[in-house]
């Protein structure tokens, strides 16, 4: 009896301790749910791969077009390696891209029973691509084209070393003759830059440092460019300003000069107002030889006015208003003339 309760309570006490870790889970944070969301969210969104550009069809009316045609071509390849694992596909796929003249001259083979061999051989199909529409000389041309080859003043050095680049693929120069004939090829003022730093020792380091000269060039004119605008703009600034100032000096000028000219035109009417008050008309006095008409002469004497300014209380010689000794001489002369004619006309 007393062992029975020890067996029920040791097996019971073994059940919890064994039973214990099924019953308490470890639970995830709240933290590392959002983060588990994201996650899946982010990937369910994420495109599986990336999609290269397709070709641009070629229609064999430009050699030149070649190369970058095929270029385009073995990227697609590169970038889909389990779709492109046999020759025959990269032939199709070629195939597919191709019109014109182009599509044209492989008709005839892809409709024979026989299949051609470049059909399952892609270096083949590509020799056969070439001899038809490639460049008849493509190495002659290339050195043709890289002996010509210049970069202008007003050239960027990138563009230049990269058509450089793609011609020097296609010649079997040595590095020393390329570096030296991309050398020729430089402008002028990147030469002339050169003396200032340590001469090249490879055509990667001549690139180096004919792109580095050429990025310190466009950014001084650049900011040549600047400071020329702003001064431009500064001197019309003051350009403007001296033109107000100017028109503001010509406008007064101008009022001062229409305040003289009225103040002018006032003063000449009153002088010629005054002329015509202090010279009277004289023409009934004097005759056709400038002196006194008899009639004139006769009624100053009779009323013992001067005989040269017609005005009372003095004779001509005494007058005032004559400035010559002449002519007082003349006016006194007169009056004697005339004095015996006035005491005979009296006497009679």
């Amino acid at each position: 009896m007393s062992t029975q309760p020890e067996s029920t309570h040791g097996s019971n006490q073994g059940q919890t301790l064994d039973e214990s870790p099924d019953e308490t889970p470890i639970q995830p944070t709240s933290e590392e749910a959002f983060i588990k969301a994201i996650d899946s969210i982010v990937k369910a969104n994420m495109p599986s791969k990336v999609k290269l550009r397709e070709p641009d069809p070629f229609d064999g009316s430009d050699s030149c077009k070649l190369h970058t045609f095929i270029l385009q071509c073995k990227l697609n390849f590169r970038d889909c390696p389990d779709l492109f694992r046999d020759n025959s596909t990269k032939v199709t796929y070629i195939l597919s891209y191709l019109k014109g003249s182009a599509l044209d001259c492989f008709e005839p083979a892809l409709l024979d029973p026989v299949e051609p061999a470049w059909l399952s051989d892609f270096a083949l199909f590509i020799q056969e691509l070439e001899d038809n529409f490639g460049s008849y000389n493509p190495v002659g041309e290339a050195e043709a084209e890289l002996e010509g080859l210049r970069m202008q003043e007003n050239h960027q050095a990138m563009k230049y070393f990269i058509k450089f680049m793609q011609l020097a693929t296609r010649v079997h120069w040595g590095q020393a003759a390329l570096q030296r004939q991309a050398y020729n090829g430089l402008a002028k003022r990147i030469k002339n830059d050169m003396v200032h730093h340590d001469k090249p020792t490879s055509l990667s380091g001549l690139r180096k440092l004919s792109q580095a000269i050429d990025a310190h060039y466009w950014e001084r004119r650049a900011e040549v460019s600047c400071e020329t605008v702003t001064s431009r703009a500064s001197g019309s600034k003051s350009e403007n300003k001296s033109e107000k100032s100017d028109h503001k000096s010509n406008k007064g000028s101008s009022q001062s000069k229409q305040k003289n000219t009225s103040s002018g035109s006032s003063q000449s009417k009153g002088s010629s107002t005054e002329a015509k008050k202090t010279n009277p008309d004289l023409s009934s006095k004097l005759g056709k030889d400038g002196k006194l008409t008899p009639q004139e002469q006769q009624r100053r004497l009779d009323k013992n006015l001067c005989l040269f300014c017609g005005n009372s209380g003095h004779v001509a010689k005494d007058c005032p208003k004559s400035s010559s000794a002449s002519s007082k001489a003349r006016a006194s002369k007169t009056a004697q003339d005339s004095a015996p004619t006035s005491s005979d006309s009296k006497n009679s």
